[in-house]
């Protein structure tokens, strides 16, 4: 009985880290700039989307990309992480942003190192980010 005392405290523990959540409010929501947004919710699932500027004629396409995250705060630095399905094969991609709570804005760095900036939009995610978020999370889950 004595060693399994251990046990059941490591595994306490470890369900109740899962439970918080990583993100605090003032980061979770939408975040943006003229061709990015960025949606996260609170534990730390979420989506970026860029696209190219706008066309400058009629009938030319803007392409749009986008891609789910994995967000993890350390102090005023978000690293985000594509979220990638199971037995996708391991990347070290990752964008590092770094807050400032006097804008609130995050300034983002990606793997071709060019700095953007992203605004607070609001402290919620739009209708169609959060049921995304949900449809990949059951894919990820195999429901």
């Amino acid at each position: 009985m004595k060693r399994r005392i251990p046990l059941l405290f490591a595994f306490a523990w470890h369900v109740s880290a899962h439970a918080a959540d990583p993100l605090p409010a003032h980061v979770a929501g939408s975040w943006g700039a003229a061709q990015t947004v960025m949606y996260l919710q609170a534990d730390g699932d979420g989506l970026m989307a860029g696209s190219a500027p706008p066309a400058t004629e009629a009938g030319n396409a803007r392409p749009i990309i986008g891609f789910p995250v994995r967000a993890a705060l350390d102090g005023d630095t978000l690293l985000l992480r594509p979220y990638l399905p199971k037995g996708a094969p391991a990347t070290d991609v990752a964008m590092t942003c770094h807050y400032d709570a006097s804008a609130p804005s995050f300034t983002c760095t990606g793997p071709d190192k060019t700095p953007f900036v992203l605004h607070r939009l609001g402290a919620t995610l739009p209708p169609e980010a959060t049921s995304t978020i949900a449809g990949l999370k059951a894919q990820q889950n195999g429901s």
